[in-house]
Protein backbone atom coordinates (compact mmCIF):
# COMPACT_ATOMS: atom_id res chain seq x y z
CA UNK A 1 0.00 0.00 0.00
CA UNK A 2 1.50 3.20 -1.01
CA UNK A 3 -0.13 6.89 -0.64
CA UNK A 4 0.86 8.79 -3.66
CA UNK A 5 2.47 12.63 -3.79
CA UNK A 6 -1.12 14.60 -3.91
CA UNK A 7 -2.75 13.39 -0.66
CA UNK A 8 0.60 13.79 1.17
CA UNK A 9 1.02 17.38 -0.37
CA UNK A 10 -2.49 18.22 0.74
CA UNK A 11 -1.92 16.95 4.36
CA UNK A 12 1.13 19.13 4.43
CA UNK A 13 -1.06 22.08 4.00
CA UNK A 14 -2.87 21.57 6.00
CA UNK A 15 -0.29 21.07 9.07
CA UNK A 16 0.78 24.39 7.72
CA UNK A 17 -2.54 26.12 7.92
CA UNK A 18 -3.08 24.72 11.24
CA UNK A 19 0.44 26.05 12.41
CA UNK A 20 -0.70 29.69 10.79
CA UNK A 21 -3.51 29.76 13.53
CA UNK A 22 -1.06 31.32 16.53
CA UNK A 23 0.35 34.44 14.75
CA UNK A 24 -3.27 35.12 12.53
CA UNK A 25 -5.24 38.30 14.47
CA UNK A 26 -8.31 36.74 15.67
CA UNK A 27 -10.89 37.90 13.39
CA UNK A 28 -9.09 35.96 10.83
CA UNK A 29 -8.36 33.05 12.05
CA UNK A 30 -11.51 31.59 10.62
CA UNK A 31 -9.89 31.22 7.26
CA UNK A 32 -6.51 29.57 8.74
CA UNK A 33 -9.36 26.60 10.03
CA UNK A 34 -11.63 26.59 6.80
CA UNK A 35 -8.00 26.32 4.31
CA UNK A 36 -7.01 23.52 6.97
CA UNK A 37 -10.36 21.63 6.98
CA UNK A 38 -10.93 22.24 2.82
CA UNK A 39 -7.23 21.08 2.27
CA UNK A 40 -7.51 17.76 5.11
CA UNK A 41 -10.89 16.97 2.83
CA UNK A 42 -8.79 16.78 -0.28
CA UNK A 43 -6.07 14.77 0.75
CA UNK A 44 -8.63 12.41 2.37
CA UNK A 45 -10.34 11.95 -0.77
CA UNK A 46 -7.39 11.58 -2.93
CA UNK A 47 -5.91 9.11 -0.69
CA UNK A 48 -9.18 7.18 -1.09
CA UNK A 49 -8.73 7.61 -4.62
CA UNK A 50 -5.73 6.30 -4.74
CA UNK A 51 -6.37 3.11 -2.35
CA UNK A 52 -9.05 2.23 -4.43
CA UNK A 53 -7.20 2.10 -7.53
CA UNK A 54 -8.08 4.99 -9.22
CA UNK A 55 -5.53 7.32 -8.69
CA UNK A 56 -3.59 7.53 -11.79
CA UNK A 57 -3.20 11.10 -12.43
CA UNK A 58 -5.18 11.22 -15.02
CA UNK A 59 -2.15 9.91 -17.78
CA UNK A 60 -3.03 7.30 -20.58
CA UNK A 61 -0.07 4.72 -20.81
CA UNK A 62 1.24 5.20 -24.51
CA UNK A 63 0.08 1.52 -25.67
CA UNK A 64 -3.00 1.86 -23.63
CA UNK A 65 -3.97 4.65 -26.03
CA UNK A 66 -7.13 3.50 -28.32
CA UNK A 67 -6.33 3.78 -31.89
CA UNK A 68 -7.50 6.78 -33.97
Amino acid sequence: MRIGRRPLFFGFLAIICLAMIPPTPPELRWVCVSMAALALFWGVLLAIEELLGRGGGGRIHPKERPPG
